[in-house]
């Protein structure tokens, strides 16, 4: 696949950037005319701003790991350390990569929809199709990611009238936006999937493009956060019947570096998020409550994890190599669905859809299914199996925001770094990330609030 790097990227360094100057200087049009739909496939299929650098400071913030006080202490940028321990102040100074990455994506699909209404779509309906569903599901996608950190939750039981994203929907960086609520957020988002859902293919020969399963896949995972759990199933259950395969783990190679291969059959959409060095095997330890939960039948133990001095650290998973996945996969959506049939009170059918999925994790003939005798137990157990599967998949700070909202599965987080204890209490403003200093300087948009 092409990349398409024209003089267009000037306008994104521009943009991420927002300084004054570049936002008096008018673009030059000549620059940059993409003529063809092949141009505007291209600018879609540039890995390192639609499938790559995604946000990643939620996992940096989450409690499925942790560092210990020296290597914490070495690292070089501030809002790392910052993060790690959910301090007020965040940034100090320097600006956001996950805020500036997903905006430099959202001017991308913004210019490629542009693009696309100046041409002819008769000429080529299919791909004119694939190409607006495809820049549709990638906005969506940058809008749901930022706002599962520089948002409050969605609250099902609340207005959701708070401040949300600035929903950028043009690339002409003259016009301002200002910040939408986070109920505006999340119907862009959905209006954005069920617009690609009806223009996406079926299939396509690379995983780095999307597609119907990953359209149902993503709007699974939205209802979810949004606590919908009627059309979080109905989504889940469209993804899984696509054709996508769990692997069976048996058949891994567990003296591999890394046993799991990128784009395997459970990958519906790829995308990783920023490698931050708080994250890399050299600085992070799985929690030891965590690793202790997999018994040693379970294969994902040997498969996932690698002994270090101070106990153990993430092998890598999805992305066949230490980089963190944060796109789609079938798995995610057994989970799901298991959750809200167990909050529906199908509790036989939740239990049978997760014990579908385990039984793919451990040793031939060593898999007992889990049963539970109350809709209460079913869902604790579903919640523990789904931490233990999803860990490391940019997914827990999320889970941590919507679970915090009901008072029976609420947690309170901990750092500890040379003795000095840090925590994060339930439905803390700090669950909120604070937007970097110069995009609010030059923005004038209000700042999250934090204590």
């Amino acid at each position: 696949m092409r990349r398409f790097t024209p003089l267009l990227l000037l306008f994104l360094l521009g943009m991420i950037a927002c300084n004054e100057d570049f936002l008096d200087t008018k673009r030059d049009k000549k620059l940059v005319v993409p003529s063809t739909l092949n141009d505007l496939q291209s600018m879609l299929d540039y890995f390192d701003v639609h499938n790559a650098n995604m946000v990643g400071m939620g996992e940096l913030s989450s409690d499925d790991y942790y560092i210990l006080y020296d290597r914490w202490n070495t690292l070089r940028s501030e809002y790392m350390k910052n993060g790690y321990i959910w301090a007020k102040e965040i940034w100090e100074g320097s600006t956001s990569i996950d805020w500036n990455n997903r905006y430099q994506q959202i001017f991308y699909v913004n210019y490629v929809l542009e693009g696309l209404e100046k041409m002819d779509q008769t000429e080529n309906p299919v791909q004119w199709n694939t190409l607006k569903g495809s820049a549709l599901f990638f906005r969506a996608h940058a809008f749901y990611q930022l706002a599962q950190v520089f948002c409050a939750p969605f609250d099902q039981s609340d207005s959701n009238n708070g401040d949300g994203l600035p929903l950028r929907l043009s690339s002409d960086l003259n016009v301002r936006v200002g910040r939408a609520t986070v109920r505006e957020t999340y119907d862009r988002v959905l209006a954005d999937l069920q617009k690609a859902l009806s223009l996406l293919p079926e299939s396509s020969l690379y995983k780095t493009r999307p597609v119907k399963a990953a359209a149902y896949a993503l709007l699974s995972r939205v209802h979810l956060t949004m606590q919908d759990y009627d059309n979080a199933l109905a989504y889940a259950d469209s993804a899984l019947r696509s054709n996508y395969e769990l692997l069976d783990f048996n058949q891994l190679d567990l003296t591999a570096s890394y046993p799991m291969e990128r784009y395997n059959s459970e990958v519906i959409f790829h995308s990783r998020i920023t490698r931050y060095s708080t994250l890399s095997s050299s600085r992070l330890i799985v929690d030891s409550l965590l690793f202790r939960s997999y018994t040693e039948e379970d294969i994902r133990k040997a498969a996932w994890f690698r002994p270090v001095s101070e106990g153990y650290t993430f092998r890598g998973s999805y992305c066949g190599s230490l980089q963190i996945f944060n796109g789609l996969a079938i798995d995610e959506c057994y989970l799901t669905k298991a959750e809200c049939l167990a909050r529906n009170g199908s509790v036989e059918e939740a239990l049978s859809t997760l014990n579908e999925l385990l039984a793919t994790r451990y040793e031939n003939g060593d898999f007992t299914p889990l049963s539970a005798d109350s809709q209460a137990e079913a869902l604790e157990l579903i919640l523990r199996e789904r931490r233990k599967e999803l860990l490391l998949r940019a997914i827990r700070w999320t889970d941590l925001r919507r679970l915090n909202l009901n008072p029976s599965t609420t947690k309170t987080l901990y750092r500890n770094l040379n003795g000095t204890i840090y925590q994060l209490e339930p439905n803390s403003p700090n669950y909120t990330l604070p937007i970097a200093d110069d995009v609010i300087q030059l923005s004038d948009i209000p700042q999250n609030i934090r204590e």
